[in-house]
């Protein structure tokens, strides 16, 4: 999640508990948090299935190469003042869950190599590359998913001291090692992209499965604004005349 604006699409209908469905998409609105942050009860921010914030870092590794490292393990608390971490709220004894997924998309057509950090769960198992495919600022951008493949009790959920609940999935932290084209040599902008399948009152009761996912641009580009497509860099038309940049990209770490 960013700081400044969002752009937040979530897609959510029923579904058959035996097999997942991709609904239709709709939207949210753009929400914006200002450098005051208000209390806590009011600045909690809850978006449709996985919440939670991770850490993105971004570093340079001379020419067009680059590394990306995800962090969902670290302590402190991300912009509405909730803990770092990957979580679903709004959960009860009788919830079904199933299905976490995340996807990184990594600006251009590249393949980045995956490996885990420390404190990585077993249960984030790493799927691999997917197609390239055109996102909705308009740029090409790589998909790269895990899945969770362990079960999520809806018992285990933590009540912190200010009484809201969590049910926590397990530690997530990776980093990509990976080769920019010309294109995009000086360009780290990925959208991050989160899927699960909640049936809030359990198979027996009448409120059907759903499967809730957002999507958030971070990174060189910052985050997306409707309507933004028409701001597209020329770097996608131009490629560019050197094989390697000298200088160091502006790179931000940034929460998501």
């Amino acid at each position: 999640m960013s700081r400044g604006q969002a752009h937040v699409a979530a897609a959510s209908r029923p579904i058959s508990r035996r097999s997942v469905a991709k609904g239709t998409a709709w939207s949210l609105p753009i929400l914006a948090f200002g450098a005051a942050a208000p209390t806590f009860a009011a600045s909690l921010r809850k978006d449709p299935g996985i919440n939670g914030w991770v850490r993105n870092t971004p570093r340079w590794q001379g020419g067009c190469g680059y590394t990306l490292e995800v962090d969902s393990t670290i302590n402190g608390v991300g912009p509405d003042g909730a803990p770092y971490g990957l979580y679903v709220y709004d959960i009860t004894d009788d919830s079904v869950i199933a299905d976490p997924k995340i996807t990184y998309w990594i600006i251009g057509n590249q393949t980045a190599a995956w490996t885990n950090r420390s404190g990585h769960s077993s249960c984030w198992e790493y799927e691999g590359r997917g197609a390239s495919a055109r996102k909705a600022d308009g740029y090409i951008y790589t998909p790269y998913t895990w899945t969770y493949n362990c079960a999520l009790d809806p018992e285990d959920r933590q009540t912190d001291a200010l009484g809201v609940e969590r049910l926590y999935l397990g530690g997530f932290h990776v980093q990509a090692s990976f080769t920019q084209g010309f294109n995009w040599c000086r360009n780290v902008t990925y959208w991050t992209q989160r899927f699960i399948t909640i049936d809030p009152d359990g198979p027996n009761s009448p409120q059907p499965a759903e499967e809730l996912t957002f999507e958030r641009r971070n990174g060189t580009l910052g985050p997306f604004r409707s309507g933004a497509r028409a701001q597209r860099m020329d770097v996608e038309k131009t490629p560019s005349t050197r094989s390697a940049e000298s200088a160091a990209p502006k790179l931000t770490s940034e929460p998501s």
